[in-house]
């Protein structure tokens, strides 16, 4: 006995070096053979199910005991706790030998060779019973064509459900393995149960050992029950993360929601704008209607004057070749009559004087008209002045209009930043297209979508889609370490088979986790019945952006009609204008013309005095140039004192006109800075709530990946130590156990096969979990809010222009209004004789009294026999004409006096 120790413990030392070697070489071969080994293990699983079926009474029938010691010492980051087997070989009972004889179990030896050529590693199990040719044909057809059997296992089923993805079917095999292992464990523990028989072997007297065992595997337990706890609660945090970030996203619904009010509310006081500005330009092409109409008589007009003052020139004419003969006649008399003529000449002289002085107030007259010239060329100046002012304005309304150019040159650049942006992102789609069939068809709507969009709410999208992909990529991650808890459990399982008392805790154990995966895939469920609620959701959104992209354009289009009705306007204000300055001009011709007749008149007035100095004609002539006279100076205090109402008016209005824009310009600044320090405060707020998910997501990932490579060591270490152990035994035990050890490959391949997988998909399952993560760039939402307000602000600008534009409209339309109705209210309420003065009708009783022709004007009968009807309806003519040109000269000063926007309440009905 104590030799078969020795060689015992030689052949053991020397295999765990074998061992060590091959496990350098294990851990590159696993990476590459990751398809072939999957392959295996179902093979295998079923080969070991009917081999578990054969076995059954080989187990019952063994021969051999064997003594497992361990050391007690609690293992560090490197080291492995040692353990001996000792064969201790025993005489079979005849009966034993016969039944064995009779019906010998089957166990075949089945080794997974790797793809490298120069490193391969052989696995095997330990099972009870000799091997026979049954069992090796099975094993050896199993193993020669694993690919076959994985196959019809395994049926493809990547077109029955819509939910078919990568991570589904992952979930759907690792749930297989563990109900294959469920299977194997529940058979393995109905055999040592009926078997009743230490573990490998061991006498009932050699029961101290196991207790070291015990405790060992009860430490290991703890610490992996405790790792699982860790794992829960980080799943937990998980789950909390993924509901703050579901919250955060009804929020941005909510705000997305508030948005469209806001823009449908703006939309409306748009169209009522419209609407006013539509009424307003109706209203001006009235008023031009108007305009040009009273233009056409007004030339009408001037045209008839023009033709009157011809044909009074040439009665004057007339009349002073009927006075120079009237001359000649009264020479003659005055020859005849010396009296007469003494008489004569006394009147001569008193008219030379009176004419003397006429002469002086007709220079008086002059010096007054050229005062009035100055005022006039000062007033010219004052409006060279104002139309500069004009010009001043206009050019910071075209400064403005650039402004606004430049705005939309800005947006359109960011309009192609942002297809550069979805062209970059296209690549990434299209990676992710290979790898999920189903989600293809989604995708490609997508980016059509993405196609059409061209406006900035397209990347709020698409920072929605970056969430829903990373809540996504979050589920796979939740998802892989779950299957990692269900890998470490069947490992724990394995490793504590061999304890019979401790198999119903690990059930226990076992039942809950999965209860809790039963949870888990429900939440699984309805995440996935969820999905596509969002993508519907997804899509309305996308709806809701094209109409408000549509509106936005309309929007436009409102924008630059707008902008040609106002350019419309400016030309009919420098049409009005100019039609101002035609209608000043035409004035200063008819004053010139008025002076021309005033001049014909006094010549007129002169020859009747030549022509009638016997008679009391001279008189008349004076009296009506003193009463012209009181006109005039009259009329000139009156204008003088208009052009000083007009320019204090004038005044008064600018000065109103710039407080009012200073005024709104300061609301206009102090709204734009709290918007934008309200917007600078919600961009930090979410630019901070962002750093602290991406640092608490990072760091979450960095411990899991710590927890899951320290887990992974440990398995690995345990596992290798056992197989070391297991491997030292069998080839210690090759002289007594040949027929065994062919049979006992089969159990320690499964076992090798299904550790290995299970070591080699925690490693897989996170590398496609990390690399979806990774395959998402990250989009700065930082600038994408930037981009959001500074277009919001250019709306607001542009908003509040219009605005004013408007009001302007308003304010010029409103003026003409005013002008018109008082033009045309004074027409019509003026009646004949009501400009009249108190001077002329005395003079008018005056001259009634005197007598003469004159007299019988103002008369009702006739009060000279001179008098006929000819000279009568000439003298009608004169004073029509006369009474028409002070008409005229009353209403363009009326006209002036009133200041600009004022009615009289006489009018303002």
């Amino acid at each position: 006995m104590e030799g078969s120790e020795v060689q015992s413990l030689t052949t053991a030392s020397h295999q765990m070096n074998l061992l060590n070697v091959n496990t350098s070489n294990a851990d590159e071969e696993e990476e590459i053979s990751l398809n072939s080994a999957q392959e295996a293990e179902t093979c295998s699983q079923a080969k070991d199910e009917l081999q578990l079926d054969e076995n059954s009474p080989s187990v019952l029938k063994g021969t051999e005991d064997t003594v497992l010691t361990f050391d007690a010492t609690i293992p560090n980051g490197n080291e492995q706790p040692s353990l001996l087997v000792t064969n201790c070989p025993t005489e079979p009972s005849p009966a034993e030998d016969s039944s064995s004889a009779e019906s010998p179990s089957s166990s075949s030896v089945h080794s997974t060779s790797k793809n490298s050529p120069t490193d391969s590693t052989t696995t095997s199990g330990i099972s009870n019973g000799p091997s026979t040719p049954i069992s090796d044909t099975f094993s050896s057809s199993l193993a020669s064509s694993p690919q076959t059997s994985a196959k019809n296992l395994f049926p493809s089923n990547s077109s029955a459900s819509p939910y078919d993805t990568d991570c589904s079917r992952k979930l759907i095999s690792q749930i297989q393995r563990s109900l294959s292992q469920e299977s194997l464990l529940d058979e393995l523990e109905s055999e040592l149960l009926a078997c009743h028989s230490p573990v490998n072997g061991l006498p009932t007297d050699q029961e101290g050992c196991m207790v070291v065992f015990e405790k060992c595997v009860q430490y290991k337990y703890a610490q992996q029950e405790k790792a699982i706890q860790k794992l829960l609660e980080e799943n937990k945090r998980h789950q909390e993360l993924i509901l703050g970030i579901c919250s955060e996203k009804d929020k941005m619904r909510d705000e997305l929601k508030r948005r469209t009010e806001t823009e449908k509310q703006r939309f409306a006081t748009i169209t009522k704008l419209e609407a006013k500005v539509n009424e307003l330009l109706k209203e001006l092409k009235e008023s031009r209607d108007k305009l040009v109409h009273q233009e056409q008589s007004a030339k009408a007009a001037l045209q008839q004057m023009q033709k009157e003052t011809g044909y009074r020139i040439e009665q004057v004419n007339k009349k002073c070749d009927e006075a120079r003969q009237e001359k000649e006649t009264m020479v003659m008399k005055y020859v005849r009559g010396e009296k007469e003529a003494l008489d004569l000449r006394r009147d001569k002289e008193s008219l030379e004087k009176k004419l003397r002085e006429a002469t002086k107030e007709v220079d008086r007259q002059a010096l007054r008209g050229n005062q009035l010239a100055q005022e006039k060329g000062r007033l010219q100046q004052l409006y060279e002045a104002k139309e500069g002012e004009v010009g001043r304005l206009t050019r910071d309304v075209d400064k403005l209009k650039e402004e606004i150019n430049s705005h939309l040159i800005k947006v359109k650049w960011a309009q192609n930043k942002l297809k550069s942006e979805a062209d970059a992102h296209k690549e990434t789609k299209d990676k992710l297209r290979e790898t999920t069939s189903k989600l293809a068809q989604a995708k490609e709507e997508t980016e059509q979508i993405r196609k059409n969009c061209q406006d900035m709410i397209r990347t709020y999208q698409e920072s929605e889609e970056l969430r829903s992909n990373e809540l996504d990529a979050k589920l796979k991650e939740t998802k892989g370490e779950l299957e990692k808890h269900k890998q470490e459990q069947t490992d724990q399982l394995e490793l504590h088979r061999v304890k019979a008392k401790e198999l119903e805790d690990l059930k226990r154990s076992y039942k809950e986790a999965m209860d809790e995966l039963d949870t888990l895939r429900t939440k699984l469920k309805c995440l996935e019945d969820e999905r596509p609620r969002w993508e519907d959701e997804l899509t309305k959104y996308r709806e809701i952006i094209n109409r408000q992209k549509t509106e936005i354009g309309r929007q436009r289009e409102k924008l630059e009609e707008v902008t040609a009705l106002q350019e419309q306007h400016q030309c009919d204000e420098q049409e009005i204008k100019s039609l101002r300055d035609e209608v000043d001009g035409l004035t200063n011709q008819m004053a010139d013309l008025h002076r021309d007749v005033q001049g014909s008149r006094e010549r007129e007035a002169e020859l009747l005095g030549f022509t009638e100095k016997l008679s009391s004609k001279n008189a008349q002539l004076q009296s009506e140039s003193n009463a012209l006279q009181s006109q005039l100076d009259q009329l000139t205090n009156n204008f003088t004192e208009l052009q000083g109402k007009l320019e204090e008016t004038n005044r008064l209005l600018e000065d109103k006109q710039l407080k009012q824009e200073e005024a709104l310009r300061r609301q206009e600044v102090q709204s734009l800075q709290e918007e934008r320090a309200a917007l600078q405060t919600e961009v930090a707020q979410l630019k901070t709530r962002v750093e602290e998910l991406r640092d608490e997501l990072v760091t979450q990932k960095r411990k899991q990946a710590a927890n899951i490579k320290d887990l992974t060591k440990q398995l690995t270490q345990a596992r290798k130590r056992l197989e070391q152990v297991e491997n030292g035994g069998c080839e210690r035990d090759a002289s007594s156990m040949g027929s065994r050890s062919s049979s006992s490959g089969s159990l320690n391949a499964r076992h090798g096969g299904s550790s290995g997988v299970e070591e080699r998909s925690p490693e897989s399952q996170s590398g496609p979990s990390v690399v979806v993560v990774d395959s998402f760039p990250e989009v700065d939402k930082a600038v994408l809010v930037e981009r959001i307000v500074r277009l919001q602000k250019a709306l607001a600008r542009k908003q509040e222009k219009i605005e004013f534009m408007e009001d302007h409209i308003k304010q010029l339309v409103e003026e003409i209004r005013k002008k018109t109705k008082i033009i045309q209210s004074y027409v019509l309420r003026e009646e004949t004789g009501a400009l009249s003065s108190e001077a002329s009708d005395i003079n008018k009783a005056h001259l009634s009294r005197r007598g003469g022709i004159m007299a019988s004007l103002y008369t009702s009968h006739p009060a000279d026999s001179g008098l006929t009807l000819d000279l009568s309806l000439e003298i009608n003519r004169k004073l029509q004409a006369v009474l028409e040109d002070t008409l005229l000269k009353n209403i363009t000063l009326k006209v002036r006096r009133t200041p600009a926007g004022f009615i009289a309440p006489e009018y303002s009905s």
